[in-house]
C-alpha cells in the first residue's frame, strides 16, 4: 500500500485497483495490516484497542471490507486473452481511427540536438532523403476513409483526422497539396481535419496562406526565447533557427489565425522562467504541449549532463511550482502560462484522469498505451505503424493489405507478457507508460528491470499534487475545466 503525508499531515493512500486517492488515519492503516493476515473483527479490535478508537477500528474494518467487494475480482491480464483479432478490429472501428499520419519525407532541414532521429537514439531511424509518392499516400488515404465508412455504423459522428509529418513534412509540400486535394474531391462529405507538424523554417507566406486556406491546425516547434530555441534548434551547420521560424509564426499570428499553437521542449539546462516570459506575450501562439527530452527511453542525450545538472533542474522545477502557486492564489500572473503545462495541469492530470474499475479496458489492462490503430502512421514505404513515436521494427500493416489484426494482437500479447511488474504495481492505473518506452529492434524489456524506481518517482509527484490539492482546492477545479478545454481546442 502506497501512502502519502501532506505538509498538514494528513494522510492518503493510492488504491492501486481504482486509481483514486483516498483519506485515511493511522487507524487505517493498522486495520489494513491486521486484515492482510485475515483476521477477524474481534482479533483485530483486541490487538488495537489499547492504541486506537474501538469505534474507528470498527468503522475502517467495515468499510474496508465493503470496499474490496467492488473493486474487480478478475486479473485483466487473463481477461484479455480472450480478445481475438475480430474483437481488435471492432474496437478500432468503434474508438480508434482518430488520424492517418503521413510520413511524407524522411528528411529534414535542421539537425536539432535531440532530435529522436538523431544519433543520440539507440532505436530509431537516422534521417535520409526519401520522400513519399502520390501512389503510396493515395493507397493510405483510400485504406483510411475506406476504415471510417466500416466504421461508421459504431461512430457515425466521427471525423477523419489527416496529419503530415517527417522530417520536415514541408519538404514535401507539393505531395501534401495534391493529397488534400484529392481527399477533397473523392471524399467531400466528410469534414477532414488536416493538420501538420512543422519545424517553422519553411513557411513563408505562400506556404503558410495555402495552409490557412485549407484550415490546416499548424504545430511548430519553437522552444522559447532566441538563445533557448537556438541552443538546440539549428541548421547543420550550427546555425540557429530562431529569426526564420519566428518571422513566419508572425505572418500567421498577423492574419489573426487561431488554428496554430507551438510545441515547446526542454531538458535540465533550459531557462524555464525565460520561456514563461516569452510564451506569455500576445503575438505567440497558444502552447499547446510542453515537453522534456526524453530521459526515459534509450539515449545518449543526458549523457553529458552532470547529477549536478539535475539536481538544479529539480531545485528549479520546484521554485517554479511554489512561485507558480502562488502567484495563482493572488492572481499575479494570467493562467495562460507555460507554467500550466510544467506544472498547473499535473494536479488535476493525477486526480481526474483516472482509469476506473467500471469500465476496465479489456485490450490493453496496464500502462498508458495506445491500442495500435487508435492511430495510423504511414512511413515512406506505405508501411503502418501505431503512431509517429515508436521505431519502425514493428510495423502492424501496410497499405496494400490494410491493418493485420492477427499480428496487433500477437505484439499487444507479448507487450503485456513483458509488463510482468504491472499486476502487483501500486500506480498502474497513474501510469504514462506505452510502447515507445519498453521498445527495443527485437522485443520488449521488462516492466520489472525498466519500472524499479517508478513508485517512488511518481511518490514524490503525488505528494505535490495533493499538497496543492489542499491549498489550492479552488484552482485544482479550474485546472482540470482548462485542461478539458485544451484538449477540447486541439481536437476540433
Amino acid at each position: 500500500m502506497l501512502t502519502f503525508k501532506t505538509e498538514n499531515r494528513n494522510m492518503y493512500t493510492l488504491d492501486k485497483d481504482t486509481g483514486l486517492f483516498i483519506p485515511i488515519s493511522e487507524t487505517f492503516i493498522a486495520v489494513n495490516n491486521e486484515l492482510s493476515d485475515n483476521k477477524s473483527k474481534d482479533q483485530i479490535i483486541k490487538k488495537l484497542e489499547t492504541k486506537h478508537d474501538i469505534n474507528d477500528i470498527t468503522f475502517y474494518y467495515d468499510w474496508i471490507n465493503k470496499w474490496k467487494k467492488i473493486k474487480p475480482e478478475k486479473n485483466h491480464l487473463n481477461f484479455y486473452k480472450y480478445a481475438t483479432p475480430s474483437d481488435l478490429k471492432r474496437y478500432i472501428l468503434k474508438n480508434g481511427l482518430l488520424q492517418m499520419i503521413l510520413c511524407v519525407t524522411e528528411d529534414c532541414n535542421l539537425r536539432c540536438k535531440y532530435c529522436v532521429y538523431s544519433d543520440n537514439y539507440e532505436y530509431t531511424r537516422s534521417h535520409s532523403e526519401e520522400k513519399m509518392d502520390f501512389k503510396t499516400a493515395k493507397k493510405a488515404i483510400d485504406y483510411y476513409f475506406k476504415l471510417i465508412k466500416e466504421g461508421l455504423k459504431f461512430n457515425p459522428l466521427r471525423r477523419p483526422g489527416i496529419g503530415f509529418y517527417g522530417g520536415e513534412p514541408l519538404l514535401n509540400f507539393e505531395l501534401i497539396k495534391i493529397c488534400v486535394e484529392y481527399i477533397k474531391k473523392e471524399y467531400p462529405t466528410y469534414e477532414t481535419q488536416f493538420t501538420i507538424t512543422t519545424n517553422g523554417t519553411l513557411l513563408e507566406e505562400s506556404k503558410s496562406d495555402w495552409l490557412m486556406e485549407n484550415e490546416f491546425t499548424i504545430s511548430i516547434s519553437l522552444d522559447g526565447p532566441e538563445k533557448e530555441h537556438d541552443r538546440l534548434r539549428v541548421y547543420p551547420d550550427g546555425k540557429g533557427s530562431f529569426n526564420d521560424v519566428i518571422n513566419n509564426v508572425q505572418h500567421i499570428t498577423n492574419k489573426k489565425y487561431d488554428k496554430v499553437n507551438v510545441l515547446p521542449v526542454f531538458d535540465w539546462k533550459s531557462d524555464l522562467f525565460q520561456m514563461e516570459t516569452f510564451f506569455s506575450q500576445k503575438e505567440i501562439p497558444q502552447v499547446s504541449a510542453l515537453s522534456q527530452v526524453d530521459s526515459e527511453t534509450k539515449t545518449k542525450y543526458y549523457e553529458d549532463f552532470t547529477e549536478s545538472d539535475y539536481n538544479d533542474f529539480r531545485e528549479k522545477v520546484d521554485s517554479i511550482r511554489e512561485y507558480y502557486f502562488q502567484n495563482i492564489n493572488t492572481q499575479k500572473i494570467e493562467k495562460e502560462s507555460v507554467f500550466d503545462h510544467l506544472v498547473g495541469f499535473a494536479p488535476s492530470k493525477e486526480l481526474f484522469d483516472t482509469l476506473t474499475l467500471i469500465n476496465p479496458d479489456p485490450i490493453m489492462p496496464y500502462t498508458g498505451a495506445c491500442i495500435p490503430g487508435r492511430k495510423i502512421f504511414v512511413d515512406i514505404t506505405g508501411n503502418l505503424h501505431m503512431c509517429e513515436r515508436v521505431n519502425d521494427s514493428f510495423p502492424i500493416g501496410n497499405v496494400n493489405n490494410g491493418l493485420e489484426f492477427d499480428k496487433i494482437i500477437l505484439l499487444i500479447q507479448n507487450y503485456l507478457q513483458s509488463m510482468d511488474k504491472c499486476s502487483d504495481c501500486n500506480v498502474r492505473w497513474k501510469c504514462g507508460f506505452c510502447f515507445k518506452q519498453f521498445m527495443t529492434n527485437d522485443g520488449f524489456l521488462s516492466s520489472s528491470k525498466y519500472c524499479e524506481n517508478i513508485e517512488s518517482n511518481m511518490k514524490y509527484s503525488f505528494i505535490n499534487t495533493l499538497n496543492i490539492a489542499e491549498r489550492f482546492h479552488d484552482f485544482i477545479e479550474e485546472s482540470n475545466t482548462k485542461h478539458k478545454n485544451l484538449k477540447k481546442f486541439l481536437r476540433d
